[in-house]
């Protein structure tokens, strides 16, 4: 295995970004004019997975805005506010759901399905927002394939499985400017969401594939859907800066170049996944009276989410500041992204929530962005006996109650959704 890598603790900037800003006056994926705002935030964190180590850092952390706005022509969201600039990758930022047991089993199911169904054996595999490697090692593995993953966040130090010539990283960012390495499969997964500027992205990709019509590509984001119907204010933080619905995507890809093969949702419906195929000609970005019914949907619901998640924060607030005035006490389970919305946005007095909780030993003595609350093990929450636990993804409440109850804990057990 070989790593090569520029400078990872260095936010991007200009060329090396991964992309530049996009225009708040017209939708970065179709062009269309005048997209309209639909929510907003003030003051919130420019990173949700920076690993902090100390309080007053984590208070005093950087902030940005966020301006979500919707594309009637094509469907899309975005946060118009969003400067590329002031997010940073490093091998500092910790994003790995690895430690998961109920991650682990979906992301190996993925990683088996999408080798079945390609015949991705003695293959060569490119993996585009790598993070710590996870993924692309087991399609290496499982497969046999040989691979090559991009993130400048990647850490060899936690590489686990050593597949010796058959897979190489870039730290570093995929970029219009990548020479990419030919490749028969090419995955994306929760990296499309962090860029502003998609449909340049989505070509960029296309171009690294020009003359191979046999090549697959998947991508993997978060489901606008899910968060609509949610009102998921936890799910909207400032790395993400683009939202897509299964139109929005699947149009998106025809744009570039790809003719999808199938769009669907996984993982408790979080994830809407694409695999596309290039084609020779681009599609167009705005939908047919017969593709229209999705983006009249998302107009109807974009309408009302800014009031649904000011009853959702406000229920919320008033929620743990009862039980803190009842003399209970309340743990945040789940550092991540999530967490960092959700403490940001409910507005506490500060003491409501003292600790957040996450499996990840990596993320333990380290200090929430924004809200300065310390991370903390399972081990500390059993002996601080919460009364109550929040669990910032609905999906490992089970996963999450057995470790408390093996551990002899039984606090009330809440979720976000």
């Amino acid at each position: 295995m070989t790593v090569s890598t520029r400078d990872p603790e260095t936010a991007p900037t200009g060329a090396d970004a991964p992309m530049a800003a996009a225009s708040a006056r017209s939708c970065p994926n179709c062009g269309a004019p005048g997209p309209e705002t639909f929510f907003s935030a003030t003051g919130v964190p420019t990173n949700s997975c920076l690993l902090i180590e100390d309080r007053e850092a984590a208070i005093a952390f950087p902030r940005g805005d966020i301006d979500l706005r919707f594309c009637g022509a094509c469907g899309f969201a975005y946060n118009a506010a969003f400067d590329p600039e002031k997010t940073k990758y490093s091998g500092k930022y910790e994003e790995t759901q690895g430690f998961s047991p109920t991650f682990n089993a979906f992301h190996k199911k993925l990683a088996e399905e999408l080798i079945a169904r390609h015949g991705l054996h003695d293959k060569r595999v490119l993996e585009i927002g790598c993070g710590k490697g996870e993924f692309i090692t087991m399609l290496c593995e499982l497969g046999p394939n040989r691979g090559v993953g991009y993130d400048p966040s990647y850490r060899p130090d936690r590489q686990t499985v050593d597949l010796g010539d058959r897979l190489d990283f870039v730290r570093d960012f995929f970029t219009e400017a990548t020479v990419a390495p030919s490749s028969d499969f090419v995955c994306c997964k929760m990296t499309l969401e962090h860029i502003p500027r998609t449909l340049d992205f989505v070509r960029a990709v296309r171009r690294g594939v020009d003359g191979q019509d046999d090549a697959v590509i998947f991508f993997q984001v978060p489901d606008f859907d899910r968060i609509l119907e949610e009102a998921a204010f936890w799910d909207v933080y400032y790395e993400h800066c683009s939202y897509f619905s299964k139109g929005s995507l699947a149009r998106l890809f025809r744009a570039a170049g790809f003719e999808p093969s199938d769009v669907w949702t996984g993982y408790g419906e979080q994830y809407l996944m694409i695999e596309a195929k290039p084609t020779g000609t681009a599609g167009a970005l705005a939908p047919d009276t017969a593709d229209r019914a999705d983006v009249e949907d998302l107009k109807r619901r974009v309408a009302t989410f800014a009031e649904q998640v000011e009853a959702k924060r406000r229920a919320w607030s008033e929620r743990l500041r009862a039980e803190k005035a009842a003399g209970r006490k309340t743990v945040i389970w789940g550092s991540g992204s999530k967490a960092v919305a959700f403490l940001t946005t409910v507005d506490l007095d500060g003491d409501e929530v003292e600790y957040v909780a996450d499996i990840n030993p990596h993320r333990h003595g380290m200090y929430m962005a924004g809200t300065g609350q310390r991370i903390v093990g399972p081990d500390f929450v059993a002996d601080y006996r919460p009364d109550t636990v929040v669990v910032m993804n609905p999906i490992y409440r089970d996963e999450i109650a057995a470790d408390l109850a093996a551990r002899g804990c039984s606090p009330e057990i809440l979720t976000v959704d």
